[in-house]
């Protein structure tokens, strides 16, 4: 080959070798200037795999759950009535004739009451409402009414998911979903009532930490079939002021198994029909469970049996000091009464009581003579 040839072969050889490294190092070299190689997924959406499985809850309930406004008579002004319109909170519809719960707080003191069903709004006639369960009926006359499935709260445990449906502070969040999970049930809860009723015992309340707020009083709490099994009532919180714990995502719900006979006796009666023994009591907050001699057991202190009614009957007596209903101790009037409450009327619940004779006549120097307990079968019986 002549030597011109040789010389141009190599010069040709070294200008593509060239070439190639500078396409390779464009294609593989951070900021090099080359568009980077991304791998893209088709459909990731609408993957099942990515699917949340709260969608289609949400979307077949959702219509179930209204919210509650109210109006109050304030004031007469130049003639002219003055009335205040507030949304004061939520409700579940739970027949399509237009049955709505919702609790007693959110409609206690209203003059004017109605129901907001997607942008419609409908006048609500107020059944009955009862204020110790914290649960009021109301019925509206409204088309298309979707009614949400009742469900069995006794079914739920413990780290099953929970959706609550509502409205968080008023119209401008209306149809909230927040999802949680069921953190504790049977709570007996002591707590300010946030309506106009001061201080309020609730038992065996469910706690979940799905979010509840203002607003969301009277929703629903769904479980993944989409039935209703609660109704939200409150949440505990504070800011950790004045040495209290902080307090977080602790929100309650009374279960739909306690309001389905609430809401039959509303229906029907226009109040609940409590079933009682008829007593009533003090709860003795002692720092000792036992008798001793100069100390009182923890206990309810009845201060007075009604005449006539079953207890009396049974035996128990005025200044008797009940400890057990149903072989479970018990130290507050919640606990008697959900013991009470478990029965049906004709059915009898045990009460074991500790009897000292002459209690209200010991002096503060003497010591407390021993007493003996006793084990009374008392009838349950529905009592005006």
């Amino acid at each position: 080959m002549p030597q011109n040839h040789r010389w141009r072969y190599w010069s040709l050889a070294a200008l593509g070798l060239g070439l190639a490294v500078v396409i390779w190092i464009s294609a593989n070299v951070p900021g090099s200037g080359a568009r980077p190689r991304i791998a893209y997924a088709e459909n990731t959406t609408a993957s099942d795999a990515l699917a949340s499985p709260f969608k289609a809850v949400y979307e077949a309930v959702q219509p179930a759950v209204v919210g509650i406004e109210v109006t109050t008579t304030t004031r007469v002004m130049n003639g002219r009535i003055m009335t205040a319109t507030s949304f004061a909170g939520s409700g579940v519809v739970i027949s399509e004739d237009g049955v709505v719960l919702t609790n007693y707080h959110v409609i206690d003191g209203a003059e004017g009451l109605y129901v907001l069903s997607g942008e419609d709004e409908f006048p609500a006639e107020l059944i009955a409402g009862d204020e110790d369960s914290d649960i009021a009926v109301l019925r509206v006359d409204a088309p298309n009414l979707t009614a949400a499935t009742l469900g069995d709260s006794d079914q739920l445990s413990v780290g099953d998911w929970a959706l609550v449906i509502g409205n968080p502070l008023g119209e401008q969040f209306v149809n909230t979903l927040s999802v949680g999970v069921i953190s504790g049930l049977d709570r007996d809860v002591r707590s300010q009532s946030s309506g106009r009723t001061g201080s309020a015992t609730s038992a065996h309340m469910i706690q979940t930490d799905a979010a509840i707020n203002s607003g969301n009083s009277g929703g629903g709490l769904f479980n993944l079939a989409g039935e209703l099994v609660g109704v939200t009532s409150m949440k505990l919180s504070n800011n950790g002021y004045y040495g209290y714990a902080s307090i977080e995502s602790i929100g309650l719900a009374i279960p739909i198994n306690t309001i389905k006979e609430i809401v039959d006796d509303l229906v029907a009666y226009g109040e609940v029909r409590y079933p009682r023994i008829g007593v009533k009591l003090t709860e003795i907050a002692s720092p000792s469970m036992e008798a001793t001699e100069d100390m009182l057991p923890r206990s309810l202190w009845v201060t007075e049996v009604e005449k006539g009614s079953p207890a009396e009957k049974a035996g128990i007596r005025r200044d008797d000091l009940i400890l057990e209903a149903d072989g479970e101790r018990v130290t507050s009037a919640s606990e008697l009464q959900s013991a009470v409450r478990a029965h049906k009327e004709g059915e009898t619940v045990k009460i074991q009581v500790y009897r000292i004779p002459g209690l209200t006549t010991i002096k503060a120097t003497e010591k407390i003579p021993q007493g003996e307990n006793l084990t009374f079968e008392v009838e349950v019986t529905v009592m005006d």
